[in-house]
C-alpha cells in the first residue's frame, strides 16, 4: 500500500433505515412475484437488504433478525405514515411552524413528538426552510390556457405589455447580511416609507412606448387616463398600429367598467 493510500481517509455513512412498514412491503411484493431488484427499488434499499428480510420471514416468520432485536437503540418516535402526513401537511400549507405541526401529529394521528424530533425527521427527508415565493390565489390556470388558445395567434408585432412599479424610502432596503457566529444580524434603516413614486409603462417589441411617472399609487382612475393619453394617441404609433389604437380607444369606456386596480395590465382586444 502507498503512502498516499494509507493517509487517505475512508468516511463510511450508516444503512438507510429501513421501517417496519416497508419490510412488511417487501415481503408482500415477493409474494405478489415482483423481482427482488424491482423491490430494492421500491423500497429505496439494497438487494442485499431484500434478501435479508425475506430470509428473516422464512427462517423465523419475522421481518427483522430475532437474535439482536432491541440493540440497534430506541424505536422511532414517528413511523413512515406519520412522515408521509408531515410531508403532505407541509404541501398543504409550507408556512406552518414546529410547534403547529406538532399540535396537528397530536390532533389527527395520535402521536407526541418534540420539535427537536420534528426536526430532524424534516431534515431526514430533505426539507428544508427557505424563504417563500408567493403565487396569487386569484389565479385561474383553466382561465388563462384559454386566453392562450383563443389570443395565442396575434402575432407578436400587435401585443403591447403594460405593467407597474413603484420606489419609496425602504425599496433598497437589503433583507439579508452578515454577522458573527451567534449574533443577531441588525442595521439600522427607516421604517418610514416616505414619499412614494409609481412608473407605468407600456411595452412592446420594440421598446418602451409610453410611460407615465406620477407620485402616488396606481389606481384605475390613473390607469384609464394613461391609456387616454398615452396609448390612445395615432401620432405615436405606425400605420399597423392606428387601427388597434382607434379601436382600443372605442373600447375604452366598456374597459372602465371592467377594469380594477390589481388586475391593470390585462387588456382583452375584443374584434
Amino acid at each position: 500500500m502507498s503512502s498516499s493510500e494509507s493517509d487517505a481517509t475512508v468516511f463510511s455513512t450508516m444503512a438507510p433505515h429501513i421501517s417496519q412498514q416497508i419490510r412488511d412491503r417487501i415481503v408482500a411484493w415477493h409474494e405478489e412475484g415482483i423481482l427482488p431488484e424491482e423491490i430494492a427499488h421500491l423500497a429505496g434499499c439494497s438487494i442485499r437488504s431484500v434478501f435479508y428480510i425475506l430470509a428473516y420471514h422464512r427462517d423465523f416468520a419475522t421481518t427483522c433478525n430475532p437474535f439482536v432485536y432491541g440493540t440497534h437503540g430506541r424505536i422511532r418516535s414517528l413511523d413512515i405514515g406519520d412522515i408521509n402526513y408531515i410531508s403532505s401537511l407541509l404541501n398543504a400549507n409550507p408556512k406552518l411552524f414546529l410547534d403547529e405541526i406538532q399540535e396537528s401529529l397530536m390532533q389527527y394521528r395520535q402521536r407526541e413528538a418534540s420539535i427537536s424530533t420534528l426536526s430532524r425527521a424534516l431534515r431526514h427527508i430533505q426539507i428544508t426552510h427557505k424563504k417563500v415565493a408567493t403565487a396569487a390565489l386569484e389565479r385561474n390556470e383553466l382561465l388563462r390556457a384559454i386566453w392562450q388558445a383563443e389570443y395565442g395567434g396575434i402575432a407578436a408585432d400587435y401585443c403591447i405589455w403594460l405593467d407597474e412599479s413603484s420606489v419609496d424610502n425602504m425599496t433598497n432596503i437589503r433583507r439579508s447580511g452578515w454577522s458573527e457566529l451567534g449574533q443577531a444580524c441588525v442595521s439600522r434603516d427607516t421604517f418610514i416609507r416616505g414619499q412614494r413614486f409609481s412608473i407605468l409603462p407600456a411595452l412592446s417589441p420594440e421598446g418602451i412606448v409610453a410611460l407615465d411617472i406620477f407620485e402616488g399609487s396606481v389606481n384605475k382612475d390613473c390607469f384609464i387616463r394613461f391609456l387616454n393619453e398615452q396609448l390612445v394617441n395615432l401620432s405615436l404609433w405606425s400605420n399597423e398600429f392606428k387601427l388597434i389604437a382607434s379601436l382600443l380607444g372605442s373600447k375604452i369606456e366598456s374597459v372602465s367598467r371592467t377594469i380594477e386596480c390589481r388586475h391593470y395590465g390585462q387588456l382583452h382586444n375584443t374584434s
